[in-house]
């Protein structure tokens, strides 16, 4: 499912609205914004790969061979944005319900069947954005890491951030373990960071060309440049409830449609979200942990003999309460019409960042392709 707040990818901006008179937006202009948004997301996870390289190879150099991937790009992994389509997407339609559900048999059982799906091309489109970009390759280079021990792992660790930073960082890890539970990192004093160091210096020199020195309030440090969008932080909600004013006779009717059909009582919340996930997760025996605004499993689905199939019948519902209410009926252009419209005034920021980003790219695929 598709949709517009992309954490990783946000500076995490809010755009209030202002009194100044809205600029018209026109179809021309929803496209635009949507492609140059879309590009920079993709670009995002090509520098991020091209990142992980470069500094693997250094670590190479080093005789390193086994790495914590995560700390090789920064631990920045871009989220997925793929397009303005609105939070009532996120129920699957008729023709998706009938193929995958909700989508979460795929990863909560090892079927044949679920193997199958996690490759099938509508499974992946549908879940682009919640599933992001890393796969299970990432989870088994991160096993292959955690096995290499301790010793492997503070001499990795001393070749990629330097010996002062990494000095640093266990100082630092040590004190919160000494600290109270309850103490805040302002409270924990072991000294000012040391800058960049080993290869994650290095690799920072050639794709960005170096960290940025920040100094606030008699404070300095050292900081990778910042690659996250300004833009795709569209309000904190305030457009879902824009949008669920104009849909407010819809929601109810497909709720009301959702409770008839056996599957208790259920509200969007403040994004216009359902938390189908983690339902299924209980349904699947995984703890929740409470999580705020879950239903509990109705009796029909504590006592389901066939869990897949049990779902299979609770989306298929869904979607069509969703297409009997009129739910989705153009949502998706509203969405993006109204998301755009916050943005439009920006635009050239949008195109700057994309930019921006391929910039970083090419400097690392230049770097690479000289090896």
């Amino acid at each position: 499912m598709r949709r517009l707040l992309i954490p990783a990818l946000a500076g995490a901006l809010v755009l209030s609205a202002c009194s100044e008179p809205e600029t018209e937006v026109t179809e021309q202009d929803i496209a635009a914004i949507e492609a140059s948004l879309v590009n920079g997301s993709t670009l995002a996870w090509e520098l991020t790969q091209a990142e992980t390289r470069v500094a693997s190879m250094c670590m190479q150099d080093e005789g390193f061979t086994v790495h914590d991937t995560n700390r090789l790009h920064g631990r920045m992994i871009p989220n997925r944005f793929e397009g303005f389509d609105a939070p009532y997407a996120r129920i699957p339609t008729v023709a998706q319900a009938e193929k995958f559900g909700f989508g979460t048999w795929v990863w909560a059982t090892d079927s044949d069947a679920a193997l199958a799906m996690r490759e099938d091309v509508d499974y992946l489109a549908y879940t682009a954005d919640d599933m992001g970009w890393l796969s299970e390759a990432e989870d088994e280079s991160y096993e292959e890491w955690q096995a290499m021990g301790a010793e492997y792992h503070e001499e990795w660790t001393a070749a990629f951030v330097g010996a002062e930073r990494a000095a640093y960082d266990a100082a630092l890890s040590e004190a919160f373990e000494e600290a109270d539970s309850d103490a805040e990192f302002e409270d924990i004093d072991v000294g000012s960071q040391p800058p960049f160091g080993g290869c994650e210096l290095e690799t920072i020199e050639i794709v960005y060309g170096g960290p940025v020195h920040h100094e606030t309030e008699g404070d300095e440090y050292w900081a990778r440049p910042d690659t996250e969008s300004p833009l795709t932080w569209i309000g904190d909600g305030e457009l879902y409830a824009e949008l669920s004013a104009d849909y407010a006779d819809q929601e109810q009717d497909f709720l009301v449609c959702v409770g008839e059909r056996g599957h208790g009582e259920w509200e969007f919340d403040d994004f216009g979200w359902l938390p189908t996930g983690s339902y299924m997760d209980q349904l699947y025996g995984n703890d929740t942990g409470g999580a705020e605004g879950v239903p509990p499993l109705t009796d029909a689905a504590e006592d389901a003999d066939d869990p897949v199939a049990f779902e299979f019948a609770m989306a298929l519902d869904f979607a069509q309460c969703a297409e009997e209410a009129g739910l989705r009926e153009g949502a998706d252009k509203a969405w993006a019409r109204m998301s755009v419209a916050k943005v439009i005034d920006r635009e050239a920021e949008v195109y700057a960042w994309e930019q921006q980003i391929e910039g970083y790219l090419a400097n690392a695929q230049e770097y690479l392709a000289g090896k």
